[in-house]
């Protein structure tokens, strides 16, 4: 109740309990008069104390619809079940600098070789420097094995393991035969891996099992590790020189081939200081 209204209350009591007013009609018109006036006049205050309420929410709901306010800020009471969408992430088809299981291959590769490109062409013209390199008396034939397939094989492979950084291991082996019988030779770079240097010997007996004795042959100043099996494995002898890059080269001899029928040499293919030489040779030395 406002001010007015209870004028308006008071007005009555007063006239209820005065003697009641002479019965003149212009009177009592003109008293009807003015409580009609004083009750319109209350209505139109409440109209206008609900337009300024209206008008004060106004801005508020104007700034939720147009992005100035949450979904939740709306509702003024309760809570909001709707959750927002994730924006899908597109999937990487990068491979990081370093390998973990599940990256995809580098250069589009369905697996660790190099069937095409710069790395496969690079593995070949390895085995061609292999070729190249036999000292006179030897050749190195195109030969097969029983199967068709060819005993001489280039490959580049992605050489990385889970945690290490990208490095690609290229190898060539090819059949070398003299008069009737017929041995092999192996080469092998390895990129730069990041590793630390480490003794000539200890970089040796890490190919192709290891098991043989090692001698460290200097060749201009350059440490080689040459190790001499007795002749159980795949290679009777290897060389193996780390350059100052980081690359790795391997070279093996062994006088006699995988393929078997075939009779193996009488002597190896190098000396124990040619097979030094060699392997420290820039032709054999792939960087990249």
């Amino acid at each position: 109740m406002n001010e007015e209204d209870l004028k308006v209350a008071l007005h009555d009591v007063i006239v209820r309990s005065s003697p009641p007013s002479s019965m003149d009609p212009a009177r009592a018109l003109d008293q009807g008069r003015r409580v009609r006036k004083r009750r319109r006049g209350a209505w139109a205050g409440a109209a206008v104390v609900t337009l300024v309420v209206g008008v004060g929410a106004g801005p508020a709901l104007v700034a939720n619809l147009t992005g100035n306010g949450s979904a939740g800020q709306m509702v003024a009471s309760g809570t909001s079940t709707t959750k927002p969408v994730p924006t899908p992430q597109p999937v990487s088809t990068v491979v990081p600098t370093t390998r973990k299981t599940g990256d995809p291959w580098p250069e589009g590769q369905v697996d660790r070789t190099a069937t095409a490109g710069p790395r496969a062409v690079r593995a070949v013209t390895l085995m061609q420097d292999l070729s190249s390199s036999v000292p006179p008396g030897f050749s190195t034939p195109n030969l097969k094995y029983p199967d068709g397939r060819p005993m001489r094989s280039p490959q580049g492979q992605y050489a990385s393991s889970d945690g290490e950084p990208d490095y690609w291991e290229y190898t060539a082996a090819i059949p070398v035969q003299k008069d009737d019988r017929v041995g092999q030779l192996r080469v092998q770079s390895t990129t730069p891996d990041g590793k630390p240097a480490t003794d000539p010997c200890k970089l040796a007996q890490k190919f192709w099992g290891g098991t043989g004795s090692c001698t460290i042959v200097d060749v201009d100043g350059k440490k080689v590790g040459v190790v001499t099996t007795i002749g159980r494995g795949s290679y009777d002898q290897w060389a193996a020189y780390r350059h100052d890059d980081g690359t790795v080269v391997y070279l093996a001899q062994a006088k006699k081939s995988d393929r078997a029928g075939l009779s193996p040499l009488t002597q190896p293919v190098f000396t124990d200081r040619q097979l030094a030489e060699q392997v420290t040779s820039p032709k054999f030395k792939i960087s990249t």
